[in-house]
């Protein structure tokens, strides 16, 4: 549960844990395969150098919060909720069967000191049914949970499944399905997953096939071929003595899998979160007033360059070789310069902004869609604050650009620095660091549709930084939520800026 959650990951839960009474835990075992294989890939996988930086950090944490037909309790009896978990369990072995790493165990080889990922020992995933406290109806009300700005943490954190990683050999992955009381009876569906086995994508593309298994009895389709992970797909130069020395530089003291430097995770606790919507419309106009704006410092650039006003041919070009902002750009940018004023930063302040790139299709071969595994590098851009606190979108268009600059640097060689990223972060001054997780593409509310419906929420609980930010699709078409971990006192501040610079008029627009 959360409060067993907190303390395997190094931190303290907070004082006000909420009540969650364990129902009973069972083992999903993969169910035989008819067919549906990943090939010829290993029962025991070899972690790879994109791997091995997770190892000693939390497992991504997620809660999904549905509202089940009925009420979720038929006749008193909670024969929907029931009903539900049995469709859940039976798909989920389905999936393991193709999916067959989250099936298995994080395991220490003393031997060679790499660290792989063991399928073959009894695979299986703990499976933890729990109902929420019925005299609790405030807490654990569904639409409460799903309608709230502001994050319930003791709440989700009780509604996540325990995965303790601190010792190898340790769980992958853990399910936990929670009945909640309240005005709108519902379900919570918690995932916890070792981050060292599988990157966002991946678990993405995992719940795809899960939801696949619930609603066509398949976990592959046409559309949604099975996975492969083994890891020779990633070819990295040294990659194998890479992540061995990576391994001996972050955890050291192995089978224990604890971080040098013993972070603090439970600073986590004291912060505030809350999740905000921002519209399609609002999104668009956004880009537009970025990129309006970077068309006019170009065409300004121009006119200096050619030393007249008669500059047509020389803008045109010239505004040819630069990229419109994307949706992740620009509300990357917005939580940036948002953040940046909520701190209080000023000119002269280096800032910083880190972001994950998938690599699927940057490596040389690409790897492809379908591994199952990490494959993503962290970019960075920095900033002087100074330029991200210029009024109306200037301060969108300088963090844009710098975002656009760190892209641009990843995308022309994928593996430049990889192998120092963890030193040079950690010598990163966090108090003006903010960091965004996931994705606009992301599509998190028609991924989970099992068929009992929609999520009424989905949140990411495993929010452990300051300054934080989660980007994914909305409820609604074009939406997207963006969900911050910030400093309590510094909320409002970001949130008012959000909301101001996001809903502004475009440059020239009349009322």
């Amino acid at each position: 549960m959360g409060e067993a959650n907190a303390n395997a990951t190094g931190g303290a839960p907070p004082a006000a844990a909420a009540a969650v009474r364990v129902l009973s835990v069972s083992r999903i075992t993969p169910a035989p395969a008819e067919g549906a294989t990943a090939g010829a890939d290993p029962v025991v996988v070899k972690l790879s150098f994109f791997d091995t930086p997770w190892v000693v950090l939390p497992p991504i944490q997620r809660v999904f919060l549905y509202e089940l037909p009925d009420g979720g309790d038929v006749d008193g009896d909670g024969h929907e909720f029931t009903a539900a978990v049995a469709h859940l369990k039976s798909s989920l072995a389905a999936t393991l069967a193709v999916y067959l790493p989250l099936a298995g165990k994080l395991a220490y080889v003393a031997a060679t000191g790499d660290v792989v990922v063991d399928c073959a020992d009894d695979p299986g995933v703990a499976f933890v049914e729990a109902e929420a406290d019925g005299t609790d109806t405030d807490t654990f009300d569904v639409r409460g949970l799903a309608g709230d700005e502001a994050h319930d943490i003791p709440a989700f954190l009780a509604l996540v499944p325990d995965l303790p990683t601190k010792v190898l050999p340790a769980p992958v992955l853990a399910v936990q399905a929670t009945r909640l009381p309240g005005r709108g009876s519902g379900l919570a569906l918690g995932l916890s997953v070792h981050h060292a086995v599988a990157d966002g994508q991946a678990v993405w593309r995992f719940m795809a096939a899960w939801v696949s298994a619930a609603h066509e009895g398949s976990p592959v389709t046409k559309s949604l071929p099975a996975p492969h992970y083994g890891r020779e797909a990633i070819r990295v130069p040294n990659g194998d003595e890479s992540a061995r020395q990576m391994l001996k530089m972050i955890a050291p003291k192995l089978p224990v899998a604890s971080i040098v430097a013993d972070y603090d995770f439970s600073q986590r606790f004291r912060l505030a979160r809350r999740t905000f919507y921002l519209s399609g419309d609002d999104i668009r106009a956004l880009k537009r007033r970025i990129d309006a704006l970077a068309a006019a410092d170009d065409k300004d650039d121009a006119v200096v360059a050619d030393g007249s006003n008669n500059s047509n041919s020389t803008t045109t070009t010239h505004s040819r070789n630069k990229k419109p902002v994307s949706t992740f750009v620009a509300l990357a940018a917005l939580g940036w310069t948002s953040f940046v004023r909520s701190k209080g930063l000023v000119a002269g302040d280096d800032t910083y902004l880190v972001f994950l790139a998938d690599l699927r299709a940057r490596l040389d071969p690409p790897v492809g869609d379908g591994y199952l595994g990490n494959c993503i590098k962290g970019v960075l851009a920095m900033a002087d604050a100074g330029d991200l606190l210029l009024d109306g979108a200037r301060g969108l268009l300088a963090a844009s650009r710098a975002i656009q600059a760190a892209v641009a640097e990843m995308e022309a060689a994928p593996l430049a620095g990889t192998e120092r990223w963890l030193e040079k972060m950690m010598g990163l001054p966090f108090t003006r660091l903010c960091n965004v997780a996931a994705s606009p593409r992301f599509r998190v509310y028609e991924a989970s549709d099992f068929g009992f419906g929609r999520p009424a929420r989905v949140e990411l609980v495993s929010m452990n930084h300051d300054g934080e930010m989660v980007l994914v699709g909305g409820r609604r078409d074009g939406e997207v939520q963006l969900s911050v971990s910030l400093d309590p006192a510094r909320m409002d501040e970001f949130k008012a800026h959000v909301f101001v610079t996001s809903s502004a008029p475009e440059e020239g627009a009349t009322n």
